[in-house]
């Protein structure tokens, strides 16, 4: 899409704010009512969902043009989609597509991104992935003892994050199938980023570019089905690959998977973790893993500011995300108990680390960190569980700065310790 088809929905926005907090039936305290981390640290209305739709107007109509202070206030976001969220339940606009294809619009026109975002595409195209390291040493978390099936339709799609940064993510979810006999597959030496980073900073050519080099990766090596432990690659293969691209493959989260494990008898828990834990939600495996559905059509306005979509829009409330599986998870491994945050689902707060906030901004990644962590702190439990290595990287980070007693485990690890397994 372009700025050109977001028109009337720039032209829309009358400034209400519904975008900075969660719905109001949703509020359970001041404390936690926010839903937008850029405005809750920033404060001016430019660093909310709203603000950036109508500076992206200003820019498209000419009103203003590119400045180092607008790229600045455009890019501390973290694409967490709540924004949208919130908005959905008044005027159903769209202000987080908005920001991507102002992003976008930014690059296509030799604006943006930031520095850090272009070092970073500058090591997926010279290592495959954003983080410089050798590609050769992608699998380095892969011991001797994991079996792996080359005849296998199900690929164990990694991630970057989980390669380099979050081994003991990998590690556990290879040992975990193990455990079941589900058989599965590496990519080996062909597996390369999925390209979430670079979209969402709005790089969409080179973003698209992997989309289609992926695609045939995994077309030559005849997958059918794709698993993956991160959030963003999930996003990717699940919700935006099939916006640019025709996939012909299955994709899911490693929480879905341990979940069908369970429910068919292939896994036991031998082992109590005696734990009281909270769950966060990942941005892109909640609310932004719901399929987004393009509308054409006609909007007449029924009354002044009230619109009657013809034929009706589909509304991307971010409801159908993948909230069940993991707590479903959580419950069943012995000991465990689980104790919510007052911002779950959809309406979850947002760990910091996404839209490429954590490389250019990694101060703002770790304030929208601690902020979570208040809040999961403030429910008296004693770890703190998600299901993606990026909110894994970003609390760990800020556990550490803060020195709480506060453990983070990632969902497959606290499985793989009730399996009684080796780490």
């Amino acid at each position: 899409m372009t700025l050109d088809e977001f028109e009337t929905v720039m032209d829309s926005c009358s400034r209400c704010s519904k975008c900075k907090f969660l719905p109001e039936l949703q509020i359970k305290s001041k404390q936690f009512s926010h839903i937008c981390p850029s405005i809750e640290r920033y404060n001016f209305h430019a660093y909310s969902g709203g603000g950036r739709m109508i500076m992206a107007n200003a820019l498209h109509r000419g009103r203003v043009d590119y400045s180092p202070e607008l790229l600045d206030v455009l890019y501390r976001c973290t694409n967490c989609g709540g924004c949208e969220v919130a908005c959905k339940f008044i005027y159903d606009l769209e202000p987080n597509e908005v920001i991507h294809e102002f992003r976008a619009h930014c690059v296509e026109n030799g604006i943006g991104p930031m520095p850090n975002h272009k070092k970073y595409i500058e090591n997926v195209d010279a290592s495959h992935n954003p983080y410089g390291e050798p590609h050769e040493a992608r699998q380095s978390w892969l011991a001797k003892d994991i079996k792996l099936d080359a005849d296998s339709s199900t690929v164990y799609f990694v991630g970057c994050t989980a390669s380099y940064r979050r081994q003991e993510i990998a590690n556990a979810t290879a040992r975990i199938m193990n455990a079941a006999g589900e058989h599965f597959k590496l990519l080996d030496s062909e597996e390369v980023c999925c390209g979430s980073p670079i979209y969402r900073v709005g790089d969409r050519k080179r973003a698209i570019e992997l989309m289609k080099e992926n695609v045939a990766r995994f077309q030559a090596q005849g997958v059918k089905r794709v698993i993956t432990s991160c959030s963003g690659c999930y996003n990717m293969l699940k919700v935006e690959y099939p916006r640019f691209v025709q996939t012909d493959f299955e994709v899911y989260h490693t929480s879905q998977v341990l979940e069908s494990l369970l429910q068919e008898g292939r896994l036991k828990f031998t082992k109590k973790v005696p734990l009281t834990v909270t769950y966060h939600d990942p941005c892109h495996l909640g609310r932004m893993a719901e399929p987004y559905q393009p509308w054409q059509g006609e909007r007449v306005e029924v009354i002044t500011r009230v619109y009657m979509f013809i034929p009706p829009k589909p509304i991307r409330r971010g409801a159908q995300g993948i909230y069940d599986a993991p707590r479903n998870v959580l419950k069943q491994i012995p000991g465990v108990s689980l104790k919510e945050m007052e911002r779950i689902r959809e309406y979850a707060y947002c760990c910091g680390a996404g839209g490429g906030v954590k490389a250019q901004y990694p101060e703002f990644a770790l304030w929208t960190a601690n902020h979570r962590v208040d809040e999961a702190e403030a429910t008296r439990a004693d770890a703190l569980v998600s299901c993606c290595p990026f909110c894994s990287t970003n609390f760990r980070d800020a556990l550490s700065q803060r020195k709480s007693t506060l453990k983070f485990y990632d969902l497959t690890e606290l499985v793989l310790m009730g399996l009684g397994g080796k780490k």
